[in-house]
């Protein structure tokens, strides 16, 4: 399966000129046009912008408006998700920013991803206009990751763009690959996490980001829409393959994902509902979304992934997997696979049917699990000595 993501600007001087790929010519106005016939892609998706709406004053009318001038131009044998893009002072986010725009791209990208299951992505950012190449990529690349981590599987990028086509000049116009990769699960990983290790962003994200305002007079009462400690001790586990973290704090991580997949709902492009004022011949986004919100779904998205639906006792064999799937280092994967060994060589016949403490089927003397036990757990994901519900390969239940 190959998909094509294609950022355009406003299509209305778009021309017939001949595009030229590998040696093969292609006559078209729209350069991924020529790129999806030469490379046999299977689904194209156009991002247009918003502010493409001419005549309207509801966001109804302003989809049509652009749906309309969009397909008369380049036609619309493609699916087509309008953005909302600033545009000078006619397109504004109240705040002044950009963000919607990225955030748009990357949700309604994940889900596309998420749909289709490609094992090819190709972004062509020729007809982009200021900004909205850039960010279209930036956000269909973190989407990317995201779709890595949740499918396990390498999947091929690639970028093109077209030599600027100059008015009256009919071409042809080379359309190169000015980047290409076989992205791994672990690139995908450790780009996701990349996000979260500079103090600034840190800051952000837990001072403005999850902090929520309180609407009452407890002034010194501060709520988070997700635990900040959460957040960071994901990043530190997934980093250091701490699994056993991330399984015992399913329910939280799922609680969270739900939380940050309602802000997105306004724009889900299927249930568009972002709020627009018409005021003074322009519109303005009422509607604010930090790109952060976007790299913590992002990060969530891929802790879910690795959660199970019993947070109290896992395979050793699954621990196995995630070690092999999900470990940023060859260094982290091995430690852990040598642990998962030992036990299997020492203790495989020993361990019983029933959860079991791990000091009991060493034959130690046991004693009430305390803290210790579970802060050893935690801070070092290790196995040996830890108190961690484990079950056997027949699917019975143990406790280390």
């Amino acid at each position: 399966m190959k998909i094509l993501f294609a950022p355009i600007g406003d299509p209305s001087n778009y021309q017939d000129v001949t595009y030229k790929i590998d040696n093969k010519e292609y006559e078209t106005n729209a350069c991924f046009r020529a790129i999806s016939d030469h490379l046999g892609i299977d689904k194209v998706i156009v991002y247009a912008g918003l502010s493409l709406c001419e005549g309207c004053n509801d966001l109804k009318c302003c989809i049509d408006s652009v749906k309309q001038k969009v397909s008369n131009k380049i036609g619309s044998n493609f699916d087509l998700l309008i953005a909302p893009n600033i545009y000078g002072t006619k397109f504004i986010q109240r705040d002044r920013r950009n963000t919607l725009y990225f955030d748009f791209v990357y949700f309604n990208s994940l889900k596309i991803l998420e749909q289709s299951k490609p094992d090819e992505i190709y972004i062509d950012i020729t007809h982009g206009i200021n900004y909205m190449p850039l960010l279209a990529t930036d956000a269909i690349m973190l989407a990317t990751y995201t779709y890595i981590v949740e499918s396990v599987k390498d999947v091929a990028l690639k970028i093109y763009n077209s030599e600027p086509v100059i008015r009256g000049n009919k071409g042809p116009y080379t359309i190169d690959n000015i980047y290409s990769e076989k992205i791994t699960v672990r690139q995908a990983l450790i780009s996701l996490l990349s996000f979260f290790l500079s103090n600034d962003s840190r800051n952000v994200i837990t001072n403005e980001i999850l902090k929520v305002k309180q609407k009452n007079k407890e002034k010194n009462r501060t709520t988070y829409l997700c635990r900040p400690d959460l957040i960071y001790s994901l990043v530190n586990s997934l980093s250091g393959g701490v699994f056993p973290y991330i399984m015992l704090k399913a329910k939280e991580i799922n609680e969270c994902l739900k939380k940050l997949e309602n802000l997105f709902e306004k724009l889900d492009f299927n249930n568009y509902s972002i709020k627009l004022v018409f005021e003074q011949g322009g519109v303005v986004y009422e509607d604010t979304m930090p790109i952060e919100v976007s790299y913590l779904h992002s990060l969530m998205k891929g802790a879910s992934r690795i959660t199970h639906e019993n947070d109290e006792h896992i395979k050793i064999s699954e621990i196995r997997n995630l070690a092999n799937n999900y470990s940023v280092s060859d260094a982290v994967k091995y430690m852990i696979l040598n642990e998962v060994d030992q036990i299997q060589d020492k203790y495989g016949n020993n361990i019983p049917d029933q959860p079991t403490l791990y000091a009991k089927i060493r034959g130690d003397v046991v004693t009430k699990p305390c803290l210790v036990d579970k802060r050893n757990l935690l801070a070092h994901g290790g196995l040996e000595e830890r108190h961690l519900h484990l079950e056997g390969e027949r699917g019975n239940s143990h406790e280390l």
